[in-house]
């Protein structure tokens, strides 16, 4: 039964952890604990799990420490404020924290040591040597592992426990296509930590090997983090021997798509399926002499026998990274990526696929020749950057900061409130088409899918500035930002219209 010390158990306490100074630091974060009087005492290790009341297993912690971490032991607290840290001077940086960097963190620069591996077709078996060093200086480890073999594709593979050490992400670092573009998640990641300190780890990270890199994960990463953020120096792994990359991309898209357990973001998604669309298209260019998106998706699904690619959705993820990664593209810093969420983004990835693209970029698969002269795929890509800079010009730039919450920033944070980009995209879109002076109402479905001259890019610049200067956007009416904030396009257009916020509006009182 857990048990209070007494004032004598107290002070071996305290003089276990007392500095030469005199000071008592904190166990969680080693600040000094200035008033003694504060002084909290805890078990390091879970008494519900070892029954351990020895003074060995008790340490001082500030009152402060000991009030938040709830039901966590010092050593499981410690250990979370120290995953909050990393990933917070990672993401502080512009990066996104993945298994490298948790590698990086607990093993300095002493992780990804090259593998080689050699295949005895005899015995069917594998023999692989782990080197201790990246120069192969030193004499490796060498292991032997049965070989299994896929009934659907033929590829082979082994199961292992192996070093951390020789151990990498599957990332663009390593290979043409990246099998493993996801960060880690900080909850998930913490919610495994934890687990895995306790219970056995039931299905193994996937991985693969060629001869003199590391052993690459691109399944699995936060199960491995997690094992090797609690000190564990072997992961177990599934290894596939010299594997085709693109069969395992389109794998691994499926498994998180259709077959889910944990969904790509959509920027990764995203992401994914351009660099598929890469590698998919090399080999349909050598195979067509027109060539065209719907040829292209005709190649995969029929020659290539791959219904599930889902061409069509590599194409709009090629057009979308084109848009939004493109060095010009000024509006790309309001989006939030991949697993960024918060105040410092104006909108999600999700909501520009679902609410903005949907009406500024035509739907692919298009059946006019590529580079032919009624070809308008790199003009839209470049005026749908045209379009996202005037509209980050008129509400974000110099505009958006969530710290000062001005004037400028409430009215930005309106405008791109979730039920508000469902309706003022539409409106905009047609407002671009009036001022393109289309009339085929089919047009508005390729609305930037043509040249648009400058002097149209003028005009519609100003327009764009009136869409924004309606006095709804800075309106004192709290009811509006309710409204805004739900998902229901409906409730925003009956809000628009009772506030004579209108596509009529914008085109008939520009001069006003």
């Amino acid at each position: 039964m857990k048990r209070q010390l007494n004032d004598s158990e107290k002070e071996i306490v305290k003089k276990r952890y007392r500095k030469d100074d005199g000071s008592i630091n904190c166990f969680i974060d080693n600040q000094p604990i200035h008033d003694e009087k504060d002084i909290h005492y805890d078990h390091i290790n879970p008494f519900i799990r070892s029954e351990d009341s020895t003074l060995e297993n008790i340490a001082p912690v500030c009152r402060k420490h000991n009030l938040a971490k709830k039901d966590m032991t010092l050593s499981e607290y410690r250990d979370k404020l120290e995953m909050e840290n990393i990933f917070e001077k990672i993401e502080n940086d512009g990066l996104q924290v993945k298994l490298n960097d948790v590698l990086k963190y607990k093993l300095d620069d002493d992780f990804g040591y090259p593998v080689i591996y050699n295949i005895n077709e005899e015995q069917n078996t594998v023999e692989l040597s782990f080197y201790k060093d990246k120069q192969k200086l030193s004499l490796p480890d060498v292991k032997e592992y049965e070989i299994y073999y896929c009934p659907t594709t033929g590829m082979k593979y082994f199961y292992a426990s192996v070093p951390v050490v020789n151990i990498m992400n599957d990332g663009k670092e390593e290979s043409e296509l990246e099998l493993q573009p996801r960060p880690l998640i900080l909850p998930h990641l913490w919610s495994l930590y934890r687990h895995l300190r306790v219970n056995t780890q039931l299905q193994p990270s996937i991985c693969r090997v060629t001869n003199s890199s590391p052993v690459l994960m691109f399944d699995g990463q936060h199960k491995a983090a997690a094992k090797i953020w609690a000190g564990a120096n072997k992961v177990e792994v599934k290894i596939y021997i010299d594997p085709e990359l693109t069969w395992l991309m389109r794998t691994n898209l499926v498994a998180h798509d259709k077959l889910k357990q944990l969904r790509f973001y959509s920027s990764i998604l995203a992401d994914k399926l351009a660099q598929l669309y890469g590698a998919n298209w090399q080999k349909y260019i050598e195979t067509a002499d027109k060539k065209t998106e719907k040829g292209f998706c005709h190649y995969i699904k029929y020659a290539e026998d791959k219904p599930d690619e889902k061409p069509e959705k590599q194409i709009e993820a090629f057009l979308i990274i084109s848009i939004i990664n493109n060095e010009e593209n000024e509006f790309a810093q309001f989006i939030a990526p991949a697993n960024k969420t918060g105040k410092q983004y104006s909108i999600s990835w999700d909501s520009m696929r679902k609410y903005y693209f949907r009406y500024f970029l035509t739907r692919p698969p298009l059946t006019v020749e590529i580079d032919s002269k009624d070809d308008y795929r790199n003009l839209e890509i470049k005026n749908n950057i045209e379009l996202l800079n005037i509209i980050a010009k008129h509400v974000l730039i110099n505009k958006w900061n969530p710290n000062a919450s001005n004037a400028d920033h409430k009215k930005a944070e309106r405008i791109f409130r979730p039920g508000s980009i469902m309706v003022w995209f539409p409106m905009l879109r047609d407002i671009i088409y009036n001022k393109l002076d289309l009339v085929n109402p089919d047009e508005s479905k390729i609305i930037l899918f043509r040249s648009i001259p400058d002097e149209k890019w003028q005009i519609i610049d100003q327009f764009i500035k009136k869409l924004f200067s309606h006095p709804m956007w800075v309106d004192n009416d709290a009811n509006i930002d309710v409204v805004l904030g739900n998902k229901k396009a409906e409730l925003t257009k009956e809000l628009f219209k009772k506030k004579g916020f209108t596509v009529e509006w914008v085109l008939g009182l520009l001069n006003n």
